[in-house]
């Protein structure tokens, strides 16, 4: 049975959801950023079936995520590269993965991301006001962008009226 497409919602969350997919594309995009690139290592690192493997691979290029582009010049094998707007997901894959460190490892994560220079870990993402100054929930509250339809402009006025 055909999964239900979220993207008929002028929603920035479920439009991302239905770019990335699921569990497996998210894992994939996390390797992805690893480094891996070719299907093969992706078979091998993930022990995904083939068939699941090559349709994430399929949905993350159709979504422009990752492109796939032969692995040296005038080479047959191909290679999965993450596009400009994958490589835009990592800090997105980064909060999800401390997220899983402090709520599913109790903060001892199985593994670090460390800046390669200086080898000490990165820094929570956090979501920061204009000014840097980092915001928590209930600092925060929902307004109708640019994009908004009448129907997004409803649902913004009740979501501000229920964070105020």
């Amino acid at each position: 049975m055909p999964r239900k497409s979220l993207d008929h919602f002028n929603c920035s969350w479920a439009r991302t959801a239905e770019a990335i997919g699921d569990k497996w594309s998210i894992v994939i995009l996390r390797n992805a950023f690893f480094g891996v690139d070719t299907f093969t290592e992706f078979l091998e690192d993930l022990g995904i079936s083939k068939n699941i493997l090559s349709s994430r691979l399929d949905h993350l290029m159709t979504h422009g995520i990752l492109e796939q582009r032969p692995s040296r010049a005038g080479g047959t094998r191909q290679v999965y590269k993450l596009t400009r707007k994958g490589r835009a997901l990592f800090p997105a894959i980064v909060a999800l993965g401390q997220w899983g460190d402090e709520w599913l490892f109790d903060d001892k994560p199985p593994v670090v991301i460390v800046d390669r220079a200086s080898r000490k870990p990165v820094s929570k993402v956090e979501v920061h006001d204009s000014e840097e100054r980092p915001l928590k929930l209930g600092e925060v509250t929902f307004v109708a962008g640019p994009g908004a339809t009448a129907a997004t402009k409803e649902v913004a006025r009740h979501l501000e009226a229920r964070t105020k």
